[in-house]
């Protein structure tokens, strides 16, 4: 009666993205939290390989969706940075490294407006 294959688009577009935004494919992935204000990734990987990971799939070269990286204030892969895309929409996202237990966190926050 429902047509799996849109049931899958829509999950595979939910599990794969906060709003808009892709969440990069890494070594074992885990979504820690996710609401309407946030989600939180953890990766079996080093934050330099999560930073390849995540260009890729957000600053991929697909016309329709235009994300680019605003600022970024990261030291070593560590640290703080915005995406936003052509239409104004905007995310601030943190990626963290734990390089002891070999694994690295990845954060998508919404930018609220206040007026």
């Amino acid at each position: 009666r429902f047509p799996l294959k849109g049931k899958r688009s829509v999950m595979f577009q939910e599990e794969n993205c906060f709003f808009e935004l892709r969440v990069p494919e890494g070594n074992e992935r885990r979504e820690l939290y996710k609401s309407q204000y946030r989600a939180i990734y953890t990766y079996k990987m080093s934050a330099q390989n999560l930073d390849k990971n995540f260009r890729e799939a957000v600053t991929s070269n697909v016309p329709d969706e235009g994300w680019f990286v605003k600022s970024d204030e990261r030291v070593k892969y560590v640290g703080k940075l915005e995406v936003a895309n052509r239409n104004g929409k905007a995310f601030k996202v943190t990626m963290e490294d734990y390089p002891e237990a070999g694994m690295s966190a990845l954060k998508y926050y919404t930018i609220r407006d206040w007026h």
